[in-house]
């Protein structure tokens, strides 16, 4: 059940999400208060758009908010049922369940170092988790990356000047951190860039994204006047905005999470540090 509506809030039908979920909690008061509440403010968040008083960036804020109050609720709800499940469970199920599987996120322009840190990784007995190993054609892209850091113990994102303009990279760090602070998990950030350190760094990213939304909104009025359905570029302008509304926070976990560089130079010396801090050792 938890699983289905993780899979709705992560294909955006945040109205289904709960309408499946209140029969669930209405034992609890609180719970159900607080989806009536989402329920009400999606409605308002909608009027108010459709009438053209709220942007499609704050519209878009409100929606990322519920849905990470949902997701929030729902791993409340995990925790109380997984001890459950692992009383239930063989022992060796359990064992291997703790495997430190890595996740490798990753902008595809980064492919070459992403395959070398996965050779590395692999040679010192961790195993990987990377979408061309094993991302079946035709697979949800956003399921993927759902499903891949919520059954690995450690993301570890590849950071660099075009990954941080990546709405999909974003997506996955966002997630990260959503799992890293309610679910015991690991992110460990590898930059092959340095930029993001810089103080004027989200200014420039920011102005980037911004014509990125500019030329979608171009398009979409080109397809509305061949009365084309702009569903796909709708799909693409929603995840820049998310990718703009959260830049900030996702700057300021990279700068304080365990960051190690992994430019040529320091390549075997910094996988040594992941591999420690994977195993424990660090």
């Amino acid at each position: 059940m938890l699983e289905k509506i993780r899979k709705l809030i992560a294909a955006d039908k945040v109205e289904s999400a709960i309408e499946d979920l209140l029969p669930h909690v209405s034992a609890n008061d609180e719970l159900t208060n607080d989806l009536i509440k989402y329920q009400a403010d999606l409605a308002r968040n909608k009027k108010e758009h459709r009438q053209g008083k709220i942007t499609d960036a704050e519209a878009d804020k409100t929606r990322t908010r519920v849905c990470y109050a949902i997701l929030e609720m729902l791993q409340e709800m995990d925790v109380e049922i997984r001890p459950l499940q692992a009383a239930s469970s063989p022992a060796g199920d359990r064992a291997n369940s703790n495997a430190p599987t890595v996740f490798i996120s990753y902008n595809h322009g980064d492919s070459d170092i992403a395959d070398k840190l996965k050779a590395s990784l692999e040679k010192n007995g961790i195993p990987v988790r990377i979408d061309k190993a094993v991302m079946e054609a035709g697979a949800n892209i956003q399921e993927f990356i759902e499903s891949s850091i919520r059954d690995t113990g450690v993301t570890l994102s590849i950071v660099s000047n075009r990954s941080l303009l990546s709405a999909w990279v974003a997506l996955e760090s966002i997630d990260s951190f959503y799992h890293e602070k309610f679910g015991n998990k690991k992110f460990i950030a590898c930059y092959l860039d340095d930029d993001f350190f810089r103080t004027d760094f989200r200014l420039n990213a920011t102005r980037q994204i911004d014509m990125k939304i500019q030329e979608i909104d171009n398009l979409i009025s080109e397809y509305v006047a061949l009365r084309l359905d702009p569903i796909d570029l709708n799909s693409q302008k929603s995840r820049l905005y998310k990718l703009r509304n959260n830049l900030g926070d996702i700057l300021q976990r990279l700068r304080e999470s365990l960051c190690v560089d992994i430019r040529e130079d320091k390549f075997d010396e910094s996988v040594a540090k992941i591999v420690g801090a994977i195993k424990g050792t660090n």
